[in-house]
C-alpha cells in the first residue's frame, strides 16, 4: 500500500496490539480499540488479562500497515476518534462503534478525564452520555452505503441529548445507542453548532449542508 493511499492517520509503521489468531485467520476479528493515546488492539474477542503468560500466548505485535493488509477493513474506520471501540458485524460488513469504558487504572483514567475536560471548548461536558440513532453508530464497508449525517439534535426536558440520522423515517420508532458527547462531535461536528440548546429545544435541517433551525422548544 503506498504512502498516497494510506487511509488512517497514525503512522503505518507504528505498532499495533493484535490476537494471534488473526494472523492465522482474519475472519475471525471481533472488535477494535482505539486507545486515547491513538494507538490500536485488534482483536478475535479476547480482552487482555492478568496472567501476562496468557497475553503473551494470545496476542501479539504487528506494524498498523501490516494490520491493514491482513484486515482491510480497518481502512473504514479512518475518522474514529480516540476512546472508543468497534464492533466487527461480519454479515452486515459494518462496525458498530461504541465509547470506551474506564481502564484498571485509576489515576490514568482521571489524568484522561482531566486532559479532556479541559480541551473541550463547547457547551455541557465531553463525558456526557448521547443517545444517537442506530445508524450513526454504524460505519458500513461498503462504498455505496449512505452517508451518516445529522438530521435532528434533541434537547430532551431533563437536559439528556438524542442525534437522529437522516436515514431514520419521520414518526417512526428507532433504536438508539450511546456514546459520550465527545465522540459524537468528533464524527459530527457540525453538531457542536447547536450545543448551546436549552431543555426542550429541537434543532432540524432538510439536508446534510443545510442550516440548523430551531423547529421547537
Amino acid at each position: 500500500m503506498s504512502s498516497e493511499s494510506w487511509p488512517l492517520r497514525q503512522d503505518p509503521e507504528s505498532p499495533v496490539i493484535i490476537s494471534r489468531s488473526l494472523v492465522e485467520d482474519p475472519s475471525n476479528l471481533a472488535f477494535v480499540v482505539l486507545d486515547d493515546d491513538g494507538d490500536w488492539f485488534i482483536s478475535d474477542g479476547n480482552e487482555f488479562s492478568e496472567d501476562m503468560e496468557l497475553n503473551r500466548d494470545a496476542f501479539g505485535a504487528l506494524p498498523l500497515r501490516d494490520a491493514v493488509d491482513l484486515i482491510p477493513e480497518l481502512a473504514a474506520l479512518a475518522g474514529l476518534p480516540t476512546g472508543m471501540a468497534a464492533d466487527w458485524d461480519p454479515e452486515r460488513r459494518a462496525w458498530l462503534l461504541s465509547s470506551v469504558a474506564d481502564s484498571d487504572d485509576d489515576d490514568e483514567d482521571l489524568l484522561v478525564r482531566a486532559a479532556r475536560l479541559a480541551a473541550w471548548t463547547h457547551p455541557g461536558s465531553p463525558l456526557e452520555e448521547v443517545q444517537v440513532s442506530t445508524e450513526l453508530a454504524e460505519i458500513s464497508t461498503d462504498p455505496a452505503a449512505p452517508a451518516r449525517a445529522v438530521r435532528q439534535v434533541v434537547r430532551e426536558a431533563d437536559g439528556s441529548w438524542l442525534l437522529v440520522g437522516f436515514q431514520v423515517p419521520e414518526d417512526e420508532d428507532f433504536e438508539v445507542e450511546a456514546l459520550e458527547m465527545e465522540h459524537a462531535v468528533t464524527l459530527y461536528p457540525d453538531v457542536a453548532l447547536v450545543l448551546s440548546a436549552a431543555p426542550g429545544q429541537v434543532y432540524d435541517r432538510a439536508s446534510a449542508d443545510a442550516p440548523w433551525e430551531l423547529v421547537e422548544g
